[in-house]
């Protein structure tokens, strides 16, 4: 399984200023063909440094998950390193 793309970011408005919540639209490709599944996740940075990140919610998926969890949090870490979140 492989993330293209994440389509919709729209951010959440939360009272904390160092916690970011999002919601998307995840493209998976497997060898069962293309996906497109809602997700909600938030990165957080750490008081000493760094981002945490977690997904929140990954609608039904016929895929085993902590696969599909690692990808979609390399992927948004490599998105937030860009600058590509709003």
């Amino acid at each position: 399984m492989r993330i293209v793309d994440l389509l919709n970011i729209s951010r959440k408005e939360t009272p904390l200023f160092y916690r970011r919540v999002y919601t998307a639209q995840a493209v998976f490709e497997s060898p069962r063909g293309r996906a497109e599944k809602d997700v909600q996740f938030t990165v957080e940075h750490r008081p000493v440094g760094g981002v945490d990140i977690q997904v929140d919610r990954i609608e039904n998926l016929d895929y085993p998950l902590i696969p599909v969890v690692r990808e979609l949090k390399t992927f948004i870490a490599a998105l937030d390193k860009k600058g590509s979140l709003p």
